[in-house]
């Protein structure tokens, strides 16, 4: 199988350190969510223009370096007395794309082939992935001003996550810009040429991390 196929491996949650991805952080057992809710309630569901998440994977040692952007799908937001409390936000994932091969459309639509087979996503069957908001803190950390705590959902599987965000909550929009962070992959159960796969040429195993970057605004 040709190297191409092999590039990106996808999600997971590994300890606090860095990558060629991003901060590594930890995948934990899903978290309860307590839905905020009244007449006072402001709830947004239109996602905006340039809204994505960018993705980044390689092969072992940072080699073979792959990257594009995952859209979203949809997204709900509540917001009370002025924080954000809720959020939902559904991620497409056969929209998602691979950006680092150029003008070689013939890598690209093979990779995205790869990635959307039961080898990655399997997006026949699992077609959105999911993050819910658990829990918002607010902190002063590397430029950023929030902690945000989730249940990331891959192929069925969940588990929470801690990343730092920059957040702006407006009456009518709320943005969020987080940090470049990475998960590991094998956490959700995807282990295709994981790392220390017997009998797979090094050349061709997959770095277990990848990382993501969140871009995305929400209004009315």
């Amino acid at each position: 199988m040709k190297k191409i196929f092999l590039s990106l491996a996808v999600v997971g949650i590994v300890m606090s350190s860095c990558t060629d991805n991003g901060r590594k952080v930890e995948a934990n057992e899903a978290q309860a969510i307590e839905v905020v809710k009244s007449e006072a309630t402001i709830e947004l569901t239109s996602v905006g223009n340039g809204s994505h998440v960018d993705w980044r994977a390689s092969h072992l040692g940072g080699a073979a370096p792959r990257f594009g952007k995952i859209s979203l799908k949809s997204a709900t937001v509540l917001v009370n007395d002025g924080e954000m409390t809720n959020a939902t936000f559904v991620m497409d994932m056969a929209a998602f794309t691979v950006d680092n091969f150029g003008d070689d459309k013939k890598s690209q639509a093979e990779l995205t082939g790869h990635l959307q087979s039961q080898d990655f996503f399997e997006i026949e069957k699992f077609p959105t992935t999911t993050f819910d908001l658990a829990r918002i803190n607010p902190t002063k950390t590397d430029g950023f001003n929030s902690e945000i705590t989730g249940n990331l959902t891959i192929k069925g599987v969940t588990k929470s996550i801690t990343f730092k965000a920059n957040v702006s909550v407006t009456a009518d929009k709320v943005s969020i810009v987080s940090e470049d962070f990475a998960v590991d992959r094998t956490d959700w159960g995807l282990l295709y040429n994981v790392e220390g796969t017997e009998g797979v040429p090094a050349d061709y195993l997959i770095a277990n991390d990848i990382g993501f970057t969140i871009d995305v605004n929400v209004s009315k």
